[in-house]
């Protein structure tokens, strides 16, 4: 809507073992001097069902969540969501990105400015269920369709992240640690690129990880035999040569 704009928007991401509860709050201003309702579209990779809620002026807003495939008009190269296609799910093909929108009416008295939010829970992708060496989780986060409104102003980006994979492996955005196992990042104006997160465990956990590593036991208990030869080779040798020096 272009007389509505966004002076600005905080998002926490809290990771709770392989999810991540995810809130988004905006503050949006009408800039017209009249009465303004609009519908808007909250985009996301992937929700669990029954975890979303939105709000406006901190009451509960009606709302509703649908799945889509998410193409783009084949007339502009570009991967811009100025140009972005969403089809009804079932007639997507089996490659096709899907997308979720979370879609709910938004009313502004002249020049009214409040805040906005949406909440829901992320199944992290990657594996963050894995109980060794190459447990991993990622976050992806839609955050260039802001650009839809008027004006974007300032955005901070809180990350907590848990005990379980306490590490920042790689990230579209440069996050400063601020805290324990807590990130931050700060921005004017929206980035470039979507937000894309890798966590991972820190050095410690992964030498107990590999040390958990299912294959790595299956080697252990192949080669023991072998080991095990080998000692009573080496044991008998010694206990023959011992036995010549005391004659």
């Amino acid at each position: 809507n272009q007389d509505i704009a966004v002076t600005a928007e905080t998002l926490d991401i809290r990771v709770e073992g392989a999810k991540a509860r995810i809130r988004a709050e905006y503050t949006m201003k009408n800039t017209a001097g009249e009465q303004i309702s609009t519908p808007a579209m909250f985009l996301c990779p992937d929700q669990e069902e029954g975890s979303v809620q939105v709000t406006a002026r901190e009451e509960p807003v009606e709302f509703t969540v649908e799945e889509y495939a998410l193409g783009y008009d084949s007339r502009v190269e570009t991967k811009s969501w100025e140009y972005a296609v969403l089809s009804p799910d079932q007639l997507a093909s089996p490659n096709e990105e899907r997308v979720w929108a979370i879609s709910f009416q938004l009313d502004f008295e002249p020049e009214e400015e409040y805040t906005v939010s949406v909440e829901y829970v992320y199944a992290l992708g990657g594996y963050p269920e894995y109980d060794f060496d190459v447990k991993d989780g990622r976050i992806e986060y839609y955050l260039l369709p802001a650009a839809g409104w008027k004006d974007f102003g300032s955005l901070t980006i809180n990350l907590y992240l848990d005990k379980d994979m306490p590490v920042i492996a790689s990230s579209s955005l440069p996050f400063e640690k601020v805290g324990t196992r807590t990130y931050q990042y700060v921005s004017q104006g929206l980035p470039e690129e979507e937000l894309s997160i890798t966590i991972e465990e820190n050095g410690f956990q992964k030498i107990f990880s590999s040390l958990r590593n299912p294959y790595l036991r299956m080697m252990v208990l192949l080669l023991a035999p072998f080991v095990l030869v080998a000692a009573g080779v080496v044991l008998l040798v010694v206990l023959v040569r011992r036995k010549h020096k005391t004659k």
